[in-house]
C-alpha cells in the first residue's frame, strides 16, 4: 500500500469536507489554563472538523477502491463493549481485501451537539480504538492538529494492519497503534504490555485478540 498516495487523497478530499470546518490553534500556547475552563465548552461545534476528516477519509478509501462503506443501522449494537460515550450514528467500512478488519467510525455529542465526537472502531463486532477528544472541555483544548493526527494515525493502523487490541477481561485492554499503544486496568499480575502485545501479534495470546491483515 502507498501511503502516501493514501494520504494525498484524504488531504485532498478533506479539502472539499472540511471547507465549513475551520482548524484552530492551540487556545493555551503558554500552558495557563483557568479555573472556569473545566467542565465547560463554549464552542462545541468546532469539533465537527472530526466528521469533516472522518468523511474524508471515507471517500479517499472507497475511491481507491480498499473499502465500500455502509451505514450502521444500530450504533450501539455494533460494539463488544461499550466504548464509554453514547454513539448516536456510526459507518462502516468493509475492506475489500480478505483477512483484513472493518472500520468503524462512530459519532457522539458534546453538549447535545452531533457528530462532535469521534469513536474510532474495528472489526465485527467492533472494539473501541480510540475517543477523540477524550475530554472535549476547554481545560483541554489544545488545538485541532493533534487531533486529526490522532485520527489519521488511528486510521492508518487498521488500514495497514498494525493495530492490535487485547481484551484480558475484567475490564483489562491494550490498545496496539503502530509503535504506541494504551492501557487500562491492566493488572501488575499479568504479563508485561509490552510482552502482551508480542504475544497477540504472534498469535500466541491466551486473550481475545482483533488484529488484520492490510488492506492493499
Amino acid at each position: 500500500m502507498d501511503q502516501l498516495m493514501l494520504r494525498r487523497a484524504v488531504d485532498e478530499e478533506f479539502a472539499v469536507t472540511g471547507a465549513d470546518a475551520p482548524p484552530w490553534p492551540d487556545p493555551h500556547p503558554d500552558g495557563a489554563v483557568r479555573d472556569a475552563e473545566y467542565s465547560r465548552c463554549l464552542d462545541p461545534g468546532k469539533y465537527r472538523i472530526l466528521a469533516a476528516r472522518t468523511e474524508a477519509w471515507i471517500r479517499a478509501l472507497t475511491r481507491l477502491e480498499l473499502g465500500r462503506a455502509e451505514p450502521v443501522a444500530d450504533p450501539v449494537a455494533i460494539w463488544r463493549r461499550e466504548p464509554g460515550v453514547t454513539v448516536g450514528g456510526a459507518v462502516r467500512v468493509r475492506p475489500v481485501r480478505a483477512g483484513a478488519v472493518p472500520l468503524v467510525f462512530g459519532f457522539s455529542a458534546i453538549d447535545q451537539v452531533p457528530k462532535t465526537v469521534l469513536v474510532l472502531g474495528a472489526g465485527d463486532p467492533a472494539v473501541a480504538l480510540e475517543t477523540v477528544p477524550d475530554c472535549g472541555c476547554d481545560a483541554c483544548d489544545d488545538g485541532s492538529a493533534g487531533l486529526l493526527e490522532m485520527v489519521d494515525d488511528t486510521v492508518l493502523a487498521v488500514v495497514t494492519g498494525s493495530f492490535v487490541h487485547v481484551d484480558a477481561g475484567r475490564g483489562g485492554e491494550i490498545v496496539g497503534v503502530g509503535d504506541s499503544w494504551s492501557a487500562r486496568d491492566w493488572d501488575a499480575d499479568r504479563p508485561s504490555v509490552e510482552e502482551a502485545l508480542a504475544a497477540a501479534r504472534a498469535g500466541r495470546s491466551p486473550h481475545a485478540v482483533v488484529r488484520g491483515s492490510a488492506w492493499g
